[in-house]
């Protein structure tokens, strides 16, 4: 026994559930982009040695631009002003972690004067950033 179904010439997609989830999408990665943290532009030295450290969460960070200037996060400091924000940091977090982002052209004294004012204050955690050769 044959059925006969009716015919419907007007059959339609409903668009509605595809254009919000377009518009989710688009929100997603435009929220998800600005995310991106600001840092100051270093050439970092290469190393044959190199290692990526496993856990780079809750480091504080250090750069050094060519000019010798020490910046934390993105404010320009002095090593006197690095010790009183490194000390204040250990209070807060006394296993606090410093990452060092020093440009390739970076003296070696600057270098040794963080060392010297993280270590004064009690910090002993520090690496140094650099790509793989």
């Amino acid at each position: 026994m044959k059925l006969k179904l009716p015919r419907k010439d007007d059959v339609a997609i409903d668009m509605a559930p595809m254009i919000d989830m377009v518009f989710l999408l688009l929100i997603f990665f435009m929220v998800a982009s600005v995310v991106v943290t600001d840092k100051v532009k270093i050439a970092l030295p290469e190393a044959q040695s190199a290692k990526v450290p496993e856990d780079t969460k809750n480091r504080m960070m250090l750069s050094v631009d060519a000019n010798n200037q020490i910046y934390v996060n993105t404010n320009p400091v002095t090593i006197k002003e690095l010790k009183k924000i490194v000390s204040d940091e250990l209070d807060i977090n006394p296993g606090l972690r410093i990452l060092i982002r020093a440009d390739k052209d970076v003296e070696y004294k600057t270098n040794k004067d963080i060392i010297i004012a993280c270590a004064e204050v009690g910090a002993s955690d520090l690496i140094y950033a650099t790509f793989e050769e």
